[in-house]
């Protein structure tokens, strides 16, 4: 993505909370940083993920202070595939109750007139990184027979937007993968749910 992450971290701490993590990707502002203030307020640990490394030092402060949990961050820029490796492995050791799949971003005009980098960055963060991370999850909730999936999806998905083609078509895969997998996991004690906004207010746009 445009702009360099602070150096990878797969996870700033060490320590084993009571209870399984709650992991939020793109926690550092907008839907993903309301989720991560909801999980700690009812009392999950929360592992915080974003490239933003001093914006998600000080949520991460604020939240231990306000909620008494345990509170871990990683900074990961998710369209490294190497870095997001990293991120799927760690994800892959430790317990994860709650995996909210928020990070993404658009990108707007028309497709031949856009950076090609960019483009195939925007595909990374919002179709791979939620296919890689789910994977990674999945198969512990599903012995523990336990867990929770959220998938920030988007009404853009639901129709072919022109001049915004690779973020209509990206979301289309997650509101897809969602419902399916709503389907797929049901009577195994883990679910699968689709948040679909329109428009919304963050620093997103």
């Amino acid at each position: 993505m445009s702009g360099s992450p602070d150096e990878y971290r797969p996870f700033s701490g060490g320590g084993t909370p009571a209870r399984p993590w709650a992991v939020v990707t793109g926690a550092s502002s907008g839907i993903g940083e309301a989720l991560a203030r909801g999980l700690a307020a009812h009392g999950h640990p929360v592992r915080l993920v974003a490239r933003r490394g001093d914006v998600l030092e000080r949520l991460a402060k604020e939240l231990r202070a306000a909620h008494g949990v345990d509170i871990e961050i990683s900074v990961c820029d998710l369209a490294d595939r190497g870095q997001r490796a990293r991120l799927r492995d760690a994800l892959a050791a430790v317990p994860v109750a709650v995996l909210c799949n928020n990070a993404g971003f658009p990108t707007c005009g028309v497709l031949t007139a856009n950076d090609p980098a960019r483009e195939i960055e925007e595909v990374e963060v919002n179709v791979a990184a939620v296919h890689d991370l789910t994977m990674a999850v999945l198969p512990g909730m599903l012995e523990r027979r336990s867990g929770a999936i959220l998938f920030t999806g988007s009404t853009a998905g639901v129709q072919p937007v022109p001049t915004a083609a690779t973020y209509a078509a990206s979301k289309a895969f997650v509101n897809s993968f969602a419902e399916a997998l709503h389907e797929e996991m049901a009577g195994t004690g883990v679910t699968c749910t689709l948040l679909a906004p329109g428009p919304v207010r963050s620093e997103f746009s």
